[in-house]
């Protein structure tokens, strides 16, 4: 750990409280406003980042086979870029089906709506005509707002070419330059504080390596458990709510069931009967139960795991900051800057704020 006794500046109390709380929160707002007007470099970047830290174990193992650093780089990228293409091609694949099926839905829902009218006036006391038209005018806002994000989506597809175009030029030179921004950090310090630092630069890159490594081959498992199940129940589009439902898994207690609810809507809307979405449920039960207790207590452990309401925030904050983009990274950046904090003395509270209290009873517990 840093000494920060050997620091010039110490961590106390230059700053009362009563300042440096007001100088944090028009911090978090001038970052917001950076991140909200900075997305078209700062998204890639970010991005950028998160697949040069995934990608630096393939590249050291490449190095170490004798191949040049940057024909390891070049064909770490071939590599990612060609199972990214595959997933991203059997996802469009899906969606457009699913798209073309929407009359049908539509069609179902007019008709299982019509069969309980009956019911639901007898329930409430609302005449027929009214309940008809409530439902109307609901179904003509939900494919109006379906409509206006379709529209959307295409508007991006401009945005996203040239996102996608930079994406791997970041990388490359992220990657490239690895010891370059070593380096720098290290020189911003005094020379007498470089190996502290460059200890604990390897400490925070190592434990988030691995983190980031752990998540997305979670994800991966999950994405082909969910995908096996909803096939064999027979649900279509199973490889869509799958990967949807692998990715919203990355966060604690809530994430599984966020991301079996569009899965369990379509079954309801579409099935026959009640037998489809209960099994739908119960592989999505089966598989979390598997995640919870087998899978990322293996591969990630309880050490990196982040607080289940600072990660229902930090999605909520990267939907409105960033749209989807930002629903992928934010989470995964809690996971490091809650790893940095617990390694740096001074930033361990924060660490604390962002870890889950559980995993510290238990090692607490441990240590009594």
């Amino acid at each position: 750990m840093l000494n920060e006794s050997n620091f010039r500046i110490q961590k106390s109390d230059l700053y009362p409280f009563w300042l440096k709380a007001p100088l944090i929160l028009i911090g978090l707002c001038l970052l917001v406003l950076i991140l909200s007007y900075g997305r078209f470099i700062l998204m890639p970047l970010a991005f950028a980042a998160l697949f040069s830290m995934l990608l630096n174990p393939v590249i050291k193992r490449l190095e170490s086979w004798k191949l040049g650093r940057v024909i390891s780089i070049l064909l770490a990228l071939t590599i990612i870029t060609v199972l990214l293409s595959v997933v991203i091609a059997l996802i469009t694949v899906q969606l457009i089906q699913f798209s073309d099926s929407l009359p049908d839905i539509a069609d179902k829902i007019k008709n299982t709506s019509y069969t309980g009218i009956h019911l639901l006036e007898g329930m409430t006391g609302i005449s027929e005509d009214r309940l008809t038209e409530y439902i109307k005018n609901g179904l003509k806002t939900l494919f109006e707002t379906g409509g206006e994000f379709m529209s959307s989506m295409a508007e991006a597809t401009k945005g996203t070419l040239i996102f996608l175009s930079l994406l791997p030029i970041f990388i490359f030179f992220m990657l490239y330059y690895k010891k370059m921004y070593r380096t720098f950090i290290e020189k911003t310090f005094e020379k007498s504080h470089n190996s502290e630092i460059d200890s604990v630069i390897k400490r925070v890159q190592t434990v988030t390596q691995n983190y980031l490594v752990g998540v997305f081959i979670v994800i991966g498992i999950i994405a082909a458990l969910n995908t096996i199940g909803l096939l064999i129940i027979g649900l279509e589009y199973a490889i869509f709510f799958a990967v949807f439902a692998s990715f919203l898994a990355i966060i604690p207690y809530v994430g599984s069931l966020l991301g079996a609810l569009p899965a369990v809507l379509y079954a309801t809307l579409t099935g026959d009967s009640f037998l489809l979405p209960l099994l739908v449920i119960l592989v999505f039960v089966t598989v979390q139960i598997f995640e919870g207790n087998f899978i990322t207590p293996k591969i990630i452990g309880s050490k990196v795991s982040i607080n289940p309401f600072v990660a229902v925030i930090a999605l909520l904050i990267g939907a409105e900051i960033w749209g989807i983009a930002g629903m992928i990274l934010f989470i995964p950046l809690i996971g490091i800057l809650r790893v940095g904090f617990s390694q740096v003395q001074v930033l361990k509270p924060y660490g604390y704020l962002l870890g889950n209290i559980i995993d510290y009873e238990e090692s607490d517990q441990k240590k009594d």
